[in-house]
């Protein structure tokens, strides 16, 4: 006597072993689909006639007294994913059904996020494997949220599919390994530069700092706006003194700014003129991304 466990999100797919079992009689429990039925050639019976019994809930009723009666079970195989699967209906459950869920916008969750990453962040830091892994489920969570909002767009929306996709078209084109027939050890400096000339190549940026996240709080931003533009052959000597240290006091001599925004006036100054300079060279002839130290220093401080 058999049991047969299908996959709740895959149902039409069988596990091989069981088809032998599958051209009988054949019962169900009640939350199987009434198309997956008919997929059956058996003849489906509701008396307890010790046939094989068909369900995608291994915790119905049925399913444990015949599995504490010994019964063979046969279960489609766990894969990769599944539980992401799972994750991805009861999100459009919550989402579908109504209340707190149905209310939220990308703007009204923006704050969840900034707070579950930096709680990621902790956890991170701290060690605890425990907790790491239940706040990259909260980091998960905004993922999905933010993907079922996106499909309830009438012009532009998309799903999660369609995240999950560009990703995985976005790290297949920048990384030629995956594709190229490479068996041996990789040079990970050679996977760096290929994945900074496809990125290049994918963009078209104007400006060196662009795709950098102005949001961020204004240490970090410092910091990823030198290196992008020194990177990108700006002389250091360009770059301003007040931006490369950062004196907390008591005094008022900032005019009552706190450190945070003092220096992301500084930083937002500074890249303002970054993005000047840039224009200017181009206007010049100069190709955008190119610039060589002496095109800097000569469109310095130049108005667009």
């Amino acid at each position: 006597m058999t049991v047969v466990l299908l996959d709740p999100t895959r149902p039409g797919q069988v596990p091989a072993e069981a088809v032998e079992f599958l051209s009988g009689v054949v019962e169900f429990t009640e939350e199987v689909p009434v198309g997956i039925r008919w997929l059956f050639a058996g003849t489906a019976r509701s008396d307890d006639s010790g046939g094989v019994l068909v369900s995608t809930d291994p915790r119905n009723r049925d399913v444990l007294e015949r599995i504490r009666r010994g019964h063979r079970v046969i279960a489609s195989p766990k894969l990769p994913g599944d539980d992401l699967i799972a994750a991805v209906v009861l999100m459009d459950r919550l989402r579908t059904i109504g209340g707190w869920e149905a209310q939220q916008t990308h703007a009204s969750l923006s704050g969840y996020l900034l707070e579950e990453t930096y709680e990621l962040l902790d956890a991170i830091h701290s060690g605890n494997l425990v907790d790491l892994k239940e706040e990259l489920g909260d980091l998960l969570l905004q993922v999905l949220f933010h993907s079922r909002i996106a499909q309830d767009t009438e012009r532009g929306g998309f799903d999660v599919d369609d995240v999950a996709a560009g990703l995985v078209a976005k790290l297949t084109h920048r990384t030629p390994h995956l594709t190229d027939g490479s068996t041996g050890p990789i040079d990970v400096a050679a996977q760096e530069r290929a994945w900074e000339e496809r990125k290049a190549a994918e963009k078209a940026r104007g400006s060196c700092l662009d795709g950098i996240a102005m949001a961020q709080p204004a240490l970090a931003l410092t910091q990823k706006v030198i290196a992008r533009a020194s990177k990108a052959g700006l002389p250091p000597e360009l770059v301003p003194e007040d931006l490369r240290t950062v004196q907390i006091g008591l005094d008022h001599s900032s005019g009552g700014e706190s450190a945070e925004d003092l220096l992301r006036r500084r930083v937002l100054e500074f890249a303002e003129r970054i993005r000047c300079a840039e224009v200017s060279a181009k206007d010049r002839g100069a190709v955008p991304g190119q610039l060589s130290a002496i095109e800097w220093i000569e469109n310095w401080g130049l108005r667009a």
